[in-house]
């Protein structure tokens, strides 16, 4: 008994040793259990980004400040500038090479696409001496049509692609380093677009296309616009896509309504009223921000759009404005800082396997060949595809004129084989392109000039690219000329032509008698040359250019009274038939007040028939400018003799002096001969930059020796010193001046528009 005793005691102990095991075991696996529990997950941060054009560098400082807080980003959303910085860091740049790269831009240049005159083709230097207001019009479906916007947006799109060029030119956005959604306005009924596949660089600059600044783009047959009229600060999209915290970058905070611009013009007007519609759909997107989401405002009110190159001060602006939101980006550092690594990701890129060019396709052209547009990019063929080599030769495209968007994808077709495919759109009033010129000047005691003109073109009458020219010129100077054009092979061209030019000179005593009879005016004669020519041209790539051919001339002089002077010929008609060549290098960076660079032109002419006549032209002028101090010496020699039957008596063509640095202590015609030299230097101070538009400002001098005079008199150097104000201006030059010379000249001259030459 006692041994069962004994036995059921032991079973007990056992059986309670058992459960407080079992319990101690269940206990542990609990607690193990708890502590293995991965610890709540993070909310997702999605990031987006206001449009504001430079204001938008202030998004860096909230892209930096995530990145040394070791905050992922789900998501970029961004509209317009915000597009831009967001997009770029999506496809790995950066904060600092966004700062370095887009900061560092000059507006007028890539924002604005205002053209530096080398980047031009020769012929198109040349028609600016005659045309030099900078807008162009054309005819369309029975109406006037201008340009889509103040800017192409052509150089800022050949940018984004040369900035994204590692990105596939097709591609899914959820695949970047960072999934990112570009904004846009659909064109045809106003309505928002997500942009999450496709062309990276035409996602971004169709976000930015701010109406009547920025031309639209066309994307997959739509035209899109700037994503700020339906959604500058795009939080219904982040929100739309799932956003757990939302990190907004607003840059319209603050704008005091009190000093807004009153109505004075319509420009003010539509301005203002875009103002408008862009802070109401800021004002009902940040009305959707919830409690957990982060608002920064920089306080950017006085930034301009294209301020920039003022990037840093704007970044840092940035910075300050985190400091309000400081508490709350630290519970998102808090909230992360407990989750495991991200795994890393790579920069997306093409197959780095060598691609070259073996086939150029053109797309989008309507009137333009694309043998034309397969010849300009032809040094592509067979190499070895570069991105910074594809950037130059679509924008040699761009500066031919014809186009407003030049942009290219690459086809493989095999192996290491691709095709270039290069996306053209024409100019919306193409194929008829219309530029108008006027010009005004005066002097004291002298002549004072007027004229308006207009001047049509017609390029691609044929595939060949056979264009016609006509311009038409009424005032003081009046002319009409129609040219035709057209390109043979490489570097060589023909042209022909005829030209009907009068211009309305002075006779002045001290031309005719070689004395200092100051300013007296014997008479007033009307000067008209008629003229047929064809010419063989070569150029040489933008730089210079080489012109042989023949002419056939009529010159022809009445006066607007009666005179007897024997020193003139009683010949009123010169015909002749001659052969002329010309050769010109032109390297300067600005057609009348040029800070570097320099200029090379030489012609001569010789009849061979008709009246014995004899003409050249050299003309040089060399530019350098150290900061603001611009220094530009000229020289020019020129004769033009007509060997006549009545003596000693002087032809009806003739060389002339005077006006603003062309001896400008002389009324213009005061010297006047068959025979010319003039020596000239001029010192400039610019006094502004003349903002976005680069209508810069200058004050300067001119000191001046020279003379024009006949054949059979002497000539005497003769001096003047002109001081000066001016603006070189989109419509041409615009000066005031007062000279002093020898022999007690002096002058007072103002000049407005088209510069007169003779």
């Amino acid at each position: 008994m006692n041994t069962f005793k004994n036995i059921c005691a032991a079973c007990a102990s056992l059986f309670q040793a058992l459960v407080v095991l079992a319990l101690g075991l269940t206990g542990g696996w609990s607690q193990a259990q708890t502590l293995a529990s991965p610890p709540p997950a993070a909310p997702s941060v999605v990031v987006v980004l206001a449009g504001g054009g430079a204001k938008g560098f202030a998004h860096l400082a909230v892209l930096r400040q995530l990145e040394r807080d070791r905050i992922p980003i789900a998501r970029i959303v961004g509209t317009s500038m915000g597009a831009v910085i967001g997009g770029l860091y999506a496809s790995g740049m950066s904060t600092d090479e966004i700062e370095r790269t887009v900061g560092g831009l000059d507006p007028s240049k890539v924002a604005l696409d205002q053209l530096n005159r080398l980047e031009l083709p020769s012929r198109t230097r040349a028609y600016q001496q005659k045309y030099p207001v900078e807008l162009e019009f054309g005819i369309k479906d029975g109406g006037v049509s201008f340009a889509r916007g103040v800017s192409d947006g052509q150089r800022f799109l050949a940018l984004l692609q040369a900035l994204t060029a590692h990105v596939p030119p097709s591609v899914h956005f959820n695949d970047l380093k960072i999934p990112f959604r570009a904004v846009a306005t659909r064109y045809r009924d106003g309505e928002l677009k997500v942009f999450d596949q496709g062309a990276l660089h035409l996602a971004i600059r169709a976000s930015m296309a701010a109406p009547a600044v920025f031309a639209p783009v066309e994307v997959e047959g739509e035209t899109y616009v700037d994503g700020g009229l339906v959604a500058n600060l795009p939080i219904e999209v982040a929100l739309r896509e799932g956003a757990d915290v939302i990190v907004a970058s607003f840059l319209g905070g603050g704008v005091d309504e009190d000093k807004t611009a009153q109505p004075s013009h319509a420009l003010v007007v539509a301005n203002r009223m875009l103002d408008i519609l862009i802070r109401q759909n800021e004002k009902r997107n940040l009305a959707l921000l919830r409690p957990q989401d982060v608002l920064v405002q920089p306080s950017v009110q006085d930034i301009g759009f294209a301020d920039f190159n003022r990037a840093p001060e704007i970044v840092a602006r940035g910075q300050q404005a985190l400091a309000p939101v400081a508490t709350q980006l630290a519970a998102l550092r808090k909230a992360w800082a407990v989750q495991p690594a991200p795994p890393s990701t790579t920069r997306l890129s093409f197959d780095q396997r060598e691609k070259r060019i073996v086939a150029i396709e053109a797309q989008g052209h309507r009137d333009v060949s694309e043998r034309y547009i397969q010849t300009m990019l032809s040094p592509m063929l067979d190499q070895e595809f570069s991105a910074q080599q594809a950037e130059r030769y679509m924008d040699e495209l761009y500066t031919s004129g014809y186009f407003d968007l030049v942009s290219y994808s690459l086809a493989q077709l095999q192996g290491e084989r691709y095709k270039l495919i290069v996306t053209v759109r024409e100019k919306p009033y193409s194929p008829h392109f219309f530029k108008t010129t006027l010009g005004f000047s005066t002097e004291l005691d002298g002549i004072t000039q007027f004229a308006v003109g207009v001047g049509y073109r017609r390029p691609w009458l044929t595939s060949s690219g056979l264009e016609f020219s006509l311009d038409a010129r009424l005032g003081t100077q009046s002319e009409v000329a129609a040219r035709f054009y057209q390109p043979l092979s490489q570097g060589w061209s023909l042209e022909a032509g005829a030209s009907w030019d009068r211009n309305y000179l002075p006779l002045y005593r001290s031309a005719i008698f070689r004395d200092e009879a100051g300013n007296q005016k014997l008479a007033y004669f009307n000067q008209t040359v008629q003229s047929l020519d064809a010419q063989l041209v070569y150029d040489f790539e933008r730089k210079a250019n080489i012109k042989m051919g023949i002419t056939s001339s009529a010159i022809r002089r009445s006066f607007d009274t009666t005179t007897d002077l024997a020193e003139l010929s009683n010949t009123d008609l010169v015909k002749y038939n001659g052969v002329k060549a010309q050769f010109q290098i032109d390297q300067l960076d600005s057609l009348s007040f040029p800070t570097r660079g320099y200029f090379l032109g030489a012609s001569l002419e010789q009849g061979v028939s008709g009246a014995i006549y004899s003409g050249g032209r050299l003309s040089a002028k060399w530019a350098h400018s150290v900061g603001p101090h611009i220094v530009n010496v000229g020289l020019n020699l020129a004769q033009d003799r007509v060997t006549l039957d009545c003596g000693n008596c002087r032809s009806p063509s003739q060389l002339i002096l005077g006006g603003f640095q062309n001896m400008g202590a002389y009324r213009m015609g005061q010297l006047a001969g068959d025979q010319l030299a003039h020596l000239q230097t001029t010192y400039m101070y610019r006094l502004t930059h003349g903002g976005l538009f680069n209508q810069k400002t200058y004050v300067g001098t001119v000191l001046e020796a020279g003379d024009a005079w006949y054949k059979g008199d002497a000539m005497r150097w003769r001096y003047s010193g002109t001081v000066f104000v001016s603006v070189d201006s989109k419509i041409g030059d615009i000066y005031l001046g007062a000279a002093r010379g020898s022999g007690d000249a002096y002058n007072l001259f103002v000049q407005l528009g088209r510069r007169f030459s003779f």
